[in-house]
């Protein structure tokens, strides 16, 4: 139900219209975590419970943010020395397992665009605790011009549009597309996937992005090709330098989802 009133003012051109319904609609459905449904205070779409599954303070790189054992550096790791990454920094709210992958997993579906937008602002303040007193310009991981045709979601662009929001930086539309489509990179291997995304994007050239930092949104990071090819092209069309958001950290590593674990409903 709450996803539908949400949707609904979203819907709503006039801002003075979208108000009034925003504060009826508050009225009629009271605010309510949007994974647990446990009411909440205006404007926080977690309960506190829910809230830390969905954040984790893990020990990570600072660089890759890929979860280190807490007896090593951590100023960068044995896969940022080998990649080269053209990327500077990974914000995300924790490791792809337990509930986060879970709602990671749901935002792929249409009815889930609260749960989207909860999690794009979740994004948010993590970016602006690290990115503090800047104005970064924000891109999302585009999808294939062919999944228009499905009905799929393009969580990447639901997600930037959130954290763009959330914090008033710009999101930048069409500056880079997927030139061709490819192969699913979790069902490849790390090679695989390198060579998978490979010459994949186009960059439109644009002045907006010389000399600006870029934040490259997208659902997860696991090998990082993804986001390293495209920081490659907009390094290349003169960013000052490239950081790359997303709600989980992938590791490649095989998780199984317990039988017990609790999903909401869809039609939340």
């Amino acid at each position: 139900m709450l996803h539908r009133v949400a949707n609904l003012a979203d819907s709503i051109a006039s801002p003075w219209l979208r108000l009034a319904w925003q504060s009826t609609s508050s009225m009629l459905c009271p605010p309510e975590c949007v994974w647990c449904e446990t009411p909440t205070e205006p404007d926080e779409h977690f309960c506190e419970d829910c809230l830390s599954l969905f954040i984790s303070d893990y020990y990570r790189c600072k660089r890759c943010a890929s979860p280190l054992p807490p007896v090593v550096p951590n100023e960068s790791c044995s896969r940022c020395d080998a990649a080269k990454w053209r990327f500077k920094a990974v914000v995300t709210l924790g490791p792809y397992r337990g509930r986060l992958r879970e709602a990671v997993i749901l935002m792929k579906k249409k009815p889930f665009e609260l749960l989207r937008r909860a999690v794009g602002e979740l994004i948010a303040e993590q970016l602006q605790q690290q990115f503090a007193n800047s104005t970064p310009l924000l891109i999302a991981v585009p999808n294939h011009w062919s999944r228009t045709f499905f009905r799929s979601v393009c969580q990447a662009s639901s997600l930037a549009q959130s954290v763009s929001l959330s914090t008033g930086w710009p999101l930048l539309r069409g500056v880079v597309r997927r030139s061709r489509k490819t192969a699913k990179q979790g069902m490849l291997s790390w090679t695989e996937r390198t060579h998978n995304v490979r010459g994949a994007f186009k960059l439109r050239p644009t002045p907006r992005i010389a000399g600006r930092h870029i934040i490259v949104v997208d659902d997860v990071l696991t090998s990082g090709a993804t986001a390293d090819e495209i920081a490659k092209l907009l390094m290349a069309g003169g960013a000052a330098n490239v950081s790359v958001a997303v709600a989980a950290r992938g590791t490649g590593a095989r998780e199984v989802v317990l039988k017990s674990a609790v999903v909401p409903n869809e039609n939340q």
